[in-house]
């Protein structure tokens, strides 16, 4: 059995989720520290405009452990993060399929981020029929070089260096490929195919 350990992230990217897949127990971090600047509160799109970058909000009285971290109420983020995905997937392939899943998350308006990540790693596991065991930690696990810890692994400073193969996008008519996205962007373009393309990575 190959156990995994991930930090949790927010519509994680899809070099994310092509790691996570191959495993087949994956543990998600809840007792590390909230870091700034990555996954953990931010997702990156495709938009008419070019990339756009989805970000929460967080509150500063609560930021220490994720699982203790909570979501600033003042930016409204489930009406803008839900306006901006409609308006960027709306004419994709597969979204109006699995946008109710979306909508009906983001009505729920989780102030946890923790609890937020997790839902949204849920549903996409479930849209890409995975079918391996999801936990949340019990307690910090101290890291170790002979684990598959990839808690560190994926980082938006990074994003450049990660050229994927391409794959039809909804604006790829007006500009070129945009590689590591949120994986909601492979999933809203490939459906089902979504899976067998990160298998490949």
């Amino acid at each position: 059995m190959i156990q995994g350990l991930f930090s949790l992230t927010y519509w994680g990217p899809v070099s994310y989720y092509a790691q996570l897949i191959r495993c087949d127990q994956v543990i998600l971090e809840q007792y590390d520290r909230f870091q700034k600047q990555t996954y953990r509160n931010r997702c990156y799109i495709d938009g008419p405009n070019g990339e756009l970058m989805l970000n929460l909000a967080i509150d500063k009285n609560s930021r220490g452990l994720m699982r203790d971290t909570q979501i600033s109420e003042r930016d409204h983020w489930p009406q803008q993060h839900w306006q901006a995905l409609n308006t960027s997937y709306g004419g994709s392939p597969f979204f109006d399929a699995l946008a109710p899943e979306i909508e009906a998350l983001f009505a729920q308006a989780p102030q946890n981020l923790a609890e937020l990540n997790l839902a949204t790693t849920q549903l996409i596991l479930k849209w890409l029929r995975f079918d391996g065991i999801v936990q949340l930690s019990e307690s910090w696990l101290e890291p170790n070089p002979v684990e598959n810890d990839f808690r560190e692994s994926f980082s938006p400073k990074l994003r450049s260096e990660q050229q994927n193969p391409a794959y039809p996008q909804v604006f790829d008519h007006k500009t070129a490929f945009k590689s590591e996205l949120s994986v909601l962007d492979l999933i809203f373009n490939e459906g089902p195919a979504a899976y067998d393309y990160l298998r490949q990575l």
